[in-house]
């Protein structure tokens, strides 16, 4: 017959570290948009606002100040994206600085508005 459990001894010393172990890989780079510009387009006309006009001339010369930025357009439907997409190319904007799709803010989509963001990547 055994008798009751005695009380606990104190804790001993902390054990030494172990080795640290390999980097692992570093991580996917992932574009950041900040919205730049927009294009308001109204009813189902997809021409440019005049009051829109000169915003792709300020889309261009931004970038010609930053070599490195991207720009992406998102909008509502694919014929008020061309269009911008195309005033951006008149101005001299290469294609391969744009991309298209949902990188925006979807209220700006429901609003007809077409959105133009840029990236330092």
């Amino acid at each position: 017959m055994a008798g009751p459990t005695g009380r606990t001894g104190a804790a001993g010393a902390q054990g030494s570290i172990g080795q640290t172990g390999a980097q692992g890989p570093g991580g996917t780079t992932v574009a950041l948009w900040t919205s730049f510009r927009d294009y308001t387009f109204v009813g189902n006309s997809d021409d440019i606002l005049r009051s829109d006009s000169g915003k792709a001339q300020e889309i261009a010369d931004y970038l010609n100040r930053n070599p490195s930025a991207r720009i992406a357009i998102d909008g509502p439907n694919e014929r008020y994206v061309h269009s911008v997409v195309d005033a951006l190319k008149d101005v001299g904007v290469p294609i391969d600085k744009m991309q298209t799709g949902a990188v925006g803010n979807a209220q700006l989509r429901r609003d007809r508005r077409v959105e133009v963001l840029v990236s330092a990547q």
